[in-house]
């Protein structure tokens, strides 16, 4: 009788001892599907130029980085691109009493390009806002992680750090 009680208590002991692995391998699997899914998401929307760029972090050339505490971001669409972003930096023209950011605009872009680099994806978007052109460069990761630098030919050169994201998915 004893030795039936210790063979059934180590049989329940392997059953539970099996499952234990299967949930971690099933976890594994379910968490290499997510990173599958997010790289192909981030190829769809790199590759269709129609995305939005939430960003976290500025850089700017002078001064420390700093933490947005408010929503920021760049939509792209097929033909026009839509910036809402702060700018900390040097001016080397200004219009005379203006006090919006050079940032915030809605314009239709000269040419938007798409590359495939090593790690991600480069889309270059060139747009003219009033006499200023600006050069809008995404370095974008397979994860969806993504880096801004915009040069301006009237300022100078800013960087953002955020995410991309569909339009309507916002992250924040």
């Amino acid at each position: 009788m004893q030795n039936l009680l210790i063979i059934a208590l180590f049989a329940v002991c392997a059953i539970t001892a099996g499952a234990q692995e299967t949930e971690k391998k099933s976890k594994k699997e379910l968490k290499a599907e997510k990173e599958a899914k997010k790289i192909e998401e981030t190829k769809a929307l790199a590759e269709s130029k129609m995305f939005v760029f939430d960003a976290r972090t500025v850089n700017p050339m002078k001064g420390s980085s700093r933490t947005l505490t408010s929503e920021y971001d760049v939509k792209i669409t097929k033909d026009s691109i839509y910036s809402h972003l702060p700018y900390f930096g040097v001016a080397y023209t200004a219009s005379y009493g203006g006090t919006d950011s050079p940032m915030v605009f809605d314009q239709p872009f000269e040419t938007c390009t798409v590359e495939k680099t090593k790690k991600g994806y480069t889309v270059e978007v060139d747009v003219k806002n009033g006499s200023d052109k600006l050069d809008f460069s995404f370095y974008i990761s397979e994860n969806g992680s993504a880096t801004l630098s915009v040069s301006s030919t009237n300022r100078q050169s800013i960087t953002y750090y955020g995410d991309i994201v569909k339009a309507g998915e916002k992250n924040k």
